[in-house]
């Protein structure tokens, strides 16, 4: 009955305690005025010296931001905010919004294009799925390699008891990968290809899976293609050596690493030119890493003979960022919504994550690409948007920052459980932001994020403990706020 009592009280209590927010707490609840300043358009530049002011002038962005330690009310608790951050503005003088859609990036030309590029002359091929689902000969030959080297691994460890574990365990996995080999096909069952190209929309799209022979027995080229991915790989090379496991992690974060070498330049140089060839747009360098193969289990050290380079695909030199949207405790959060205290997202309509890209690179030449999130941009809506002035973005920050908390006690509003968010990151990019209720097209138009970390009042972080939390936590995006008309955009659902 006490607790009853209390969650009735917490619920006056914030009614009482937490104002009506100004700005619109879920973007396009107005589509018309969101449309109508959409269509503003930057103020015309009037004298060649004027031509030259980047966008972060134009917005009065500095290089860093510091304000006061600020504590806001709310639900449950107080949230202490810390801004101390770089201001990430790409280097351009002008941002458009356009229209996209799911619909197939490629069209008929560039699908038959694609294909004679990475297939060859040779008529291509498709692969019965359920031959496909089985390991062959030569990947089970992998697999028993792995697990030798793990034994050849494990038999140096010290610890004897713990040595003889894990060889048990190594010799077991060699056993039964030594008999999976025997009865393992040497080919999957091909079939034939009547030329038909992949189409359609979303989750209904008909989807294009082509291989073609290589001079290994077995062994083939790749080419996939739906409404959202493209891929492609030669598996002339041994898989662990032209794929990684962080090419997709990677991304969540808004951070890049420039080459260090020159084979990382050269290599990063030649994965750009190959994304842009492909002609859905320009791409820019976020990552080189070594080409390592990560999904082989037992920490086993492969030898490193090539790189992945990871790239975030760009509009007017603003990069996507795929960002996760953050809303407090779960548990806390999900009360608030069955309370009505938070409207619910809308689920409904499947959103892929933000458009990405990586391709492997190894003796000069590109062996696989992987592209993640793919859309069809169908229009300009306005070439050069004016956004919010910088400041504008910075009030709309701290004012709607208490609106996507829900932490703390809910039997305890007043504990003192509460948190400081340290915000390291400020950052401009583009993103994809569907229309509500309209599942067909969407925006992609101009965002700022604010990305740091989180301590708890209770349980303050150790120095060494802090850049790990950084790095935990630099996927994730605190606030997203549309920089054109400052409403804020839930990145988990799109809007």
């Amino acid at each position: 009955m006490k607790r009853i009592i209390a969650m009735l009280l917490t619920v006056l209590l914030l009614a009482a305690c937490v104002p009506t927010p100004d700005h619109e707490y879920v973007v396009n609840k107005k589509d018309a005025d969101t449309d109508s300043a959409i269509l503003q358009t930057a103020a015309p530049v009037e004298n060649e010296a004027e031509a030259h002011i980047t966008l972060a002038e134009r917005l009065g962005a500095p290089a860093h931001r510091t304000e006061e330690t600020f504590d806001v009310r709310v639900p449950y608790d107080t949230l202490t905010v810390c801004i101390d951050a770089d201001v990430h503005v790409p280097d351009t003088e002008r941002v458009g919004v356009y229209t996209a859609t799911f619909d197939v990036a490629f069209s008929e030309t560039q699908q038959k294009a694609l294909i004679l590029k990475y297939l060859g002359e040779e008529r291509p091929f498709l692969v019965d799925r359920n031959s496909q689902n089985m390991w062959r000969k030569w990947e089970i030959e992998e697999e028993i390699v792995m697990h030798q080297k793990k034994i050849e691994k494990d038999n140096t460890l010290e610890d004897a008891e713990m040595r003889e574990v894990l060889l048990q365990q190594d010799n077991e996995q060699l056993q039964q990968a030594m008999e999976s080999y025997k009865n393992a096909p040497e080919d999957w069952t091909h079939l034939d290809w009547d030329g038909t190209l992949s189409t359609g929309r979303g989750e209904n799209a008909v989807y294009l899976s082509l291989y073609a022979n290589t001079d290994q027995p077995a062994h083939y080229k790749r080419l996939a293609l739906d409404a959202y991915s493209f891929t492609w790989y030669d598996e002339t090379l041994p898989t662990h050596e032209i794929m990684n496991g962080n090419s997709i992690s990677d991304y969540r974060s808004g951070f890049s690493h420039a080459p260090k070498n020159d084979a990382e330049r050269e290599a990063a140089a030649l994965a750009v030119a190959e994304l842009e060839s492909l002609g859905i747009g320009s791409f820019a360098v976020k990552s080189v890493v070594p080409s390592v193969d990560m999904k082989w289990q037992g920490n086993v050290d492969w030898p490193e003979t090539g790189l992945v380079v990871n790239l975030w695909y760009t509009v007017d030199g603003l990069p996507f960022y795929d960002f996760q949207a953050w809303h407090g405790s779960d548990d806390v959060m999900g009360w608030a919504r069955e309370q009505g205290l938070v409207e619910s997202p809308d689920y409904s309509v499947y959103m892929p994550g933000q458009i990405r890209a990586s391709v492997g690179v190894r003796d000069g030449r590109a062996v696989s690409i992987e592209i993640d999130g793919l859309h069809h941009v169908t229009g300009c809506v306005n070439e050069n948007v004016q956004l919010l002035p910088f400041e504008t973005i910075m009030a709309i920050f701290k004012e709607q920052i208490a609106y996507h908390y829900f932490t703390g006690d809910i039997e305890n509003p007043d504990s003192g459980k509460g948190e400081t968010l340290y915000i390291n990151d400020i950052h401009l990019s583009m993103m994809r932001v569907r229309k509500k209720d309209s599942p067909e097209e969407f925006y992609l138009m101009p965002v700022w994020d604010f990305t740091g970390y989180f301590e708890h009042r209770t349980w303050p972080l150790k120095p060494d403990e802090i850049e790990r939390e950084k790095e935990r936590a630099a996927g994730l995006s605190y606030l997203t706020i549309n920089a054109v008309d400052g409403t804020i955009i839930d990145r988990d659902v799109g809007y």
